[in-house]
Formats: structure tokens, C-alpha cells, sequence
């Protein structure tokens, strides 16, 4: 190809990815939020259901210091 066969296809290539980004700049704000506070909460769940799992009641420090407060 030449020179200004690749410069065209160059340009029809750069047209055809700028479409899809102007789509995400036209995007509601209060989506995007919305989106966030969805991300923030599913996040902070899962966070807390793996402290919740691991502090079960059988932990080996919970229960030797079970035994030390029984002894006192």
C-alpha cells in the first residue's frame, strides 16, 4: 500500500474508535453515581461478610483466651 492509502486507512481506523468514546462522555451523571454507590455497597458487603467468617467462635485465640478467663 502507499503512503496515502495508509494515511486514509489510518483515518477511517481513528473515525470508527471515536464513535464508541463519544457514546461514553454522553453518559448520565446520575448513572455513573448510581453505578458507584451499587459498586460501594456490593464492596463494603463483602468486606464485612469476611470478617463476619472469619471470627467464628472456634478461632484458637477466642478459645484460649476463653480458658485463661475460666481459670482466673
Amino acid at each position: 500500500m502507499g503512503i496515502l492509502e495508509v494515511a486514509i486507512a489510518s483515518l477511517i481506523w481513528a473515525r470508527r474508535g471515536e464513535q464508541p468514546r463519544d457514546e461514553l462522555y454522553g453518559t448520565d451523571i446520575g448513572q455513573f453515581l448510581g453505578r458507584m454507590v451499587v459498586a460501594l455497597a456490593v464492596f463494603a458487603a463483602v468486606i464485612t461478610g469476611l470478617q463476619i467468617a472469619a471470627a467464628h467462635p472456634d478461632d484458637p485465640k477466642i478459645v484460649a483466651d476463653r480458658t485463661v478467663a475460666e481459670a482466673n
